[in-house]
């Protein structure tokens, strides 16, 4: 019982985060129906040295609701403000199961 109680606050927090520091976006998998849903974009900042010149990669880990998407997939998309990006490998769960992480590429259009 005290176990359920500590998961649902958790579940609570989390719906604020995502209320409050996500964005809408489109989950797009490869079989079925897009759907809107809310993402954190986390953004660690790569720099890549190529030569005497560094690029800057833009790979945001996109994190999303077990809730809203239980079961994602190597290959989905997810458009965040007019940018899409493919998920790149498999997606790992919180330690509270309740939070997909999902490494992702921009798709060129």
């Amino acid at each position: 019982m005290a176990r359920n109680n500590v998961r649902a606050r958790f579940a609570r927090v989390l719906d604020s985060q995502f209320r409050h520091l996500g964005v809408d976006a489109e989950y797009r998998p490869q079989a079925g129906q897009a759907q809107t849903i809310r993402v954190i974009a986390r953004r660690p900042e790569e720099l890549y040295e190529l030569g005497e010149g560094r690029i800057h990669a833009e790979n945001p880990v996109l994190e999303f609701r077990v809730h809203e998407v239980p079961e994602p997939r190597t290959g989905d998309q997810i458009c965040v403000l007019s940018r899409c990006y493919r998920i790149e490998s498999e997606p790992r769960l919180d330690q509270h199961h309740l939070v997909w992480s999902a490494e992702s590429l921009p798709i060129q259009e």
